[in-house]
């Protein structure tokens, strides 16, 4: 394999944890061609990657010296949508219906989704094209930003009849047997199902299908009732790669459903090939409890905004973080809202476009020191980021 050298800029040093819900994003690429004939050929597309020895993808990065690892941990994603007439409820006291937030919520996970060489597809479980219970919308093929992008436009605005959860699930045993290695399962619902004989009731069928593939499910809910509600939870607890998360804290914050897709690591993967490349760059402090950006920092934001400009194929991710003080609920909404502030500044005022900027919250997790003084917990209330050049 032939490594090929990115440059990385970094404001800070990126958290080597794993997270339930962590939204980094970051741009693979390996490729390599080999050939028993000719000389070895490598390919520069993204940046550098290496297969562990699981066989998923890896993509190395240097934070401030010490490198960073960000491993694809699943090859396969599915979107089940849900666009049943239940979905025309209002979503909160928002002017939208549930269904166009999630419309929403699936095109900002689609602008900030980097590839890294997953099989996907979308589907909703109303009648519909393909399999007898599921309507077709991408099918099972190669992940391509663009074409899931025009797909998402084209799909259906309206809701349209009863909410076939249990028939949905079911049809994932017509699509998993072909695929290979992890997949993860992208449950939209308000979960406003009619239990219809002969089937199981969704958290069974799910469980079925946990005990039978190797696949984790990502459970969005849109609002779910009691006897809904419920089920959704079970569904998330199905194995220990499962979990649960509202529409609510994913408007605007897209990266809490892909953590289930890649993981960082300080740590080598096995079979990983170190490359050691970067430039750091200083910490965005915030006031305690607040998520303002102050202006010392206007001229570090600009600069990543000039490098961005002067380097169109550039990315960026920020990642939020709060000291130890108050709950961890609250201290991983603010870290969002910190990163939120940070790329909001870098599309107002700098005219970056959003669709290249990902965000992550981390909370209090990853301190950068210790939060015993003040002096330490002013330092862990910052946002860190890596923009990667392609």
């Amino acid at each position: 394999m032939c490594k090929i050298k990115k440059i990385i800029l970094d404001i800070g040093r990126l958290m080597p944890k794993r997270l339930k819900f962590p939204a980094v994003i970051v741009r693979e690429v390996v490729m390599y061609v080999k050939s028993l004939l000719l000389t070895m050929v490598c390919l520069l597309v993204y940046g550098v990657s290496s297969l562990s020895a699981a066989g998923h993808e890896t993509v190395e990065y240097n934070w401030g010296g010490s490198p960073v690892y960000m491993s694809r941990v699943a090859d396969n994603f599915i979107i089940l949508y849900d666009r049943s007439e239940s979905m025309g409820s209002q979503f909160l006291d928002t002017a939208m219906t549930e269904l166009e937030a999630e419309r929403r919520i699936l095109r900002e996970k689609n602008a900030t989704l980097p590839d890294m060489n997953w099989t996907a597809g979308i589907y909703s479980f109303t009648p519909g094209l393909g399999t007898d219970n599921l309507t077709v919308y991408y099918p099972m093929q190669p992940y391509d930003k663009q074409k899931f992008h025009r797909t998402i436009d084209k799909m259906p605005r309206e809701p349209l009849g009863a909410t076939l959860l249990q028939q949905g699930l079911t049809e994932l045993h017509k699509i998993l047997p072909a695929l290979e290695g992890r997949t993860v399962i992208f449950l939209f619902t308000d979960a406003q199902y009619t239990p219809m004989e002969p089937y199981k009731s969704p958290a069974m069928i799910a469980a079925e299908l946990a005990a039978a593939y190797d696949i984790c499910f990502a459970v969005l809910d849109a609002g779910a009732e009691k006897k809904g509600l419920k089920q959704l939870q079970k569904i998330s607890n199905v194995n220990d790669c499962s979990y649960m998360v509202g529409f609510a804290d994913l408007l605007g914050n897209p990266e809490w459903m892909t953590g289930a897709l890649f993981d960082i690591s300080d740590q080598a993967p096995a079979g990983g090939t170190e490359v050691k490349m970067g430039q750091e760059w200083e910490n965005i402090l915030f006031d305690f409890d607040k998520f303002e950006v102050k202006p010392q920092y206007h001229e570090v934001i600009a600069k990543v905004a000039e490098y961005m400009r002067s380097h169109p194929q550039a990315r960026i991710v920020l990642a939020g973080h709060t000291d130890n003080v108050g709950t961890r609920e609250y201290n991983m909404k603010l870290s969002h809202r910190r990163a939120s502030a940070v790329r909001d500044y870098l599309v107002t005022k700098e005219g970056v476009d959003p669709g290249r900027i990902t965000l992550n919250g981390f909370g209090f997790d990853d301190p950068v020191t210790s939060n015993e003084t003040a002096e330490g917990r002013a330092l862990n209330r910052r946002v860190q980021g890596v923009l990667i050049d392609n």
